[in-house]
């Protein structure tokens, strides 16, 4: 098993933190936040934003925090507004999943661990259950073909 990489995250990600006053926040989601990560394995960031123009938002996250990190670690960057993710009511099925294993890395108003433990209750309270079939995960509902509409 490859080891370190939650760890290397951290730093790089105290790093970009140190440097970019616009970073609000930082969730590690993925393989590495579920302590599954091996030789093949990514890192995945959530990085929560303030102050940027929308349309500019994902060029200069990933820029400032992809420099942190050494070449050949691979890396996944998303990015949100940190006050619409906070306050989000309706959510993704990918917002639910990062939600489900994220990490904080970085809370600049300290909101985050809150938001995601309240995601996590209504994960629980609607009954939905993750399931792991070989390296991939997915959800099963209270009933079969269910609808489930998820919101914070």
């Amino acid at each position: 098993m490859f080891v370190g990489l939650r760890e290397l995250a951290s730093k790089c990600v105290s790093d970009a933190v140190q440097e970019c006053s616009f970073i609000a926040g930082v969730v590690l989601f993925g393989s590495v936040a579920r302590g599954e990560e091996n030789e093949r394995s990514d890192v995945d960031l959530l990085v929560l934003w303030e102050g940027l123009d929308k349309r500019e938002a994902l060029q200069v996250v990933y820029e400032a925090v992809s420099k942190k990190f050494p070449p050949g670690i691979g890396l996944t960057v998303l990015e949100a507004e940190y006050w619409n993710f906070v306050n989000a009511r309706k959510l993704t099925p990918l917002l639910v999943n990062i939600a489900y294993d994220g990490i904080v890395m970085y809370d600049k108003y300290g909101k985050l661990n809150e938001f995601l433990a309240r995601v996590r209750r209504g994960i629980e309270e609607k009954g939905l259950a993750r399931r792991k079939l070989g390296k991939f995960y997915y959800w099963v509902l209270p009933k079969p073909g269910s609808k489930v509409v998820f919101e914070a």
